[in-house]
């Protein structure tokens, strides 16, 4: 597949990422062999921070350490330290100052720059940096959102310091709903279900865009919009080339979010779990083929489909 990242460096952006990668460990699968300029961050998932101070872990067991990795285009990734949870403590902080170092770099050259920051929290384990360790009162948990709602600010004060907030795209979201492990907080609202399975929980997830220059302040929407309409929504925003050589899922949501077109380019998506086709939603419609026991994750081929209507029974307690 053609990535984001490639796009955007074929349309003369620099292109940097920082933070959880997750999409490949092995040469030719890591963030600079797919369209990053540079990398700071770890490849693989972030509750591996547990492993290195279990006291049950295996330490004979050949199991390799995830560790942090720094990489640049072309050249071989480099591992520096366990990612244990001291580490998972303070990562967030470093990738947000890598971050900041890499805007500030491209703004001094006035080059176009692509930054993506796929923080580490909230997943598990949940481990606020000391400077928020203890700093709401309830919890690690809100201690963390504290701590990222603070650098996300930092990221847009750096942009506005340098001129830069007219004219540039920042997005705030996130790929899923709540985990569903016991004593992992989080707040889906009225919506049922965490991370794992087909309910509203799991698929609606807060998104933001800023973009002043294009994008009319405080709009807010229901209609759906789906993470991979962000590719052509981007190559649209920018003159980035879309491939012509295949199929793509995405939508181009550039009308909608500038309040030229009053309605979303997409009246649907298809719902999977890993390869496995749950159901489908349309407009305010949702049909479900299996269901998710919600406490053991078992799956339930249903006999016949249900279907809820989400304006109605937002909790998805009725099937129709």
């Amino acid at each position: 597949e053609i990535t984001l990242a490639e796009m955007l460096s074929d349309a003369g952006y620099a292109t940097g990422m920082f933070g959880k990668w997750h999409l490949g460990n092995t040469e030719g699968r890591f963030p600079t062999d797919q369209g990053f300029d540079e990398w700071y961050g770890i490849p693989n998932s972030s509750d591996q921070a547990f492993w290195p101070d279990s006291d049950s872990f295996q330490k004979d067991a050949g199991v390799k350490f995830t560790r942090i990795m720094t990489a640049k285009r072309n050249q071989k990734p480099k591992e520096h330290e366990v990612y244990g949870r001291a580490k998972r403590a303070t990562i967030d902080r470093e990738i947000t100052d890598h971050a900041i170092d890499f805007i500030k770099r491209k703004a001094k050259l006035k080059q176009p720059f692509f930054a993506y920051l796929p923080y580490t929290q909230t997943h598990e384990p949940v481990d606020a940096h000391p400077d928020f360790k203890g700093k709401t009162g309830n919890g690690s948990f809100a201690d963390v959102l504290a701590q990222t709602d603070a650098y996300v600010g930092e990221l847009l004060t750096t942009v506005a310091e340098l001129g830069l907030k007219e004219n540039t795209i920042f997005i705030f979201t996130s790929d899923n709903g709540r985990e569903g492990i016991k004593r992992s907080f989080g707040f889906t609202g009225p919506w049922r279900g965490t991370m794992f399975s087909p309910y509203e929980g799991s698929l609606r997830v807060p998104f933001l865009i800023r973009y002043p220059a294009k994008i009319p302040a405080k709009q807010v929407s229901n209609d759906i919009v789906h993470l991979i309409d962000l590719f052509p929504t981007l190559a649209s925003f920018v003159g980035g080339e879309i491939p012509q050589d295949r199929v793509l899922d995405g939508v181009d949501q550039s009308d909608f979010l500038m309040a030229k077109s009053p309605e979303s380019s997409r009246e649907s998506v298809i719902i999977y779990i890993g390869n496995e086709l749950f159901g489908a939603k349309w407009r305010n419609w949702k049909i479900l083929l299996k269901e998710i026991d919600e406490e053991s994750y078992a799956i339930h081929t249903m006999a016949y489909p249900s279907i809820y209507n989400l304006i109605v029974d937002p909790k998805e307690e009725e099937p129709e």
